[in-house]
């Protein structure tokens, strides 16, 4: 049975994002698998999460 997990994405400039369930990614050779307990935001995540014009300078888009 396929497990799932869940991920926040943002799937396109602007401000929000998106919260995903995805399939749990299976390691491959030399990779490992971590299990994340908590987690916190940073000053970086809120820009992104608003989209102001720090994160539309700094942003990577392909």
């Amino acid at each position: 049975m396929q497990q799932y997990m869940d991920a926040i994405a943002k799937p396109n400039a602007g401000p929000g994002l998106e919260l995903w369930k995805v399939p749990v990614p299976q390691p491959g050779p030399g990779e490992v698998l971590i299990k994340v307990h908590k987690t916190a935001i940073c000053g970086t995540d809120v820009h992104i999460y608003n989209w102001d014009p720090w994160a539309v300078g700094t942003s990577v888009r392909p």
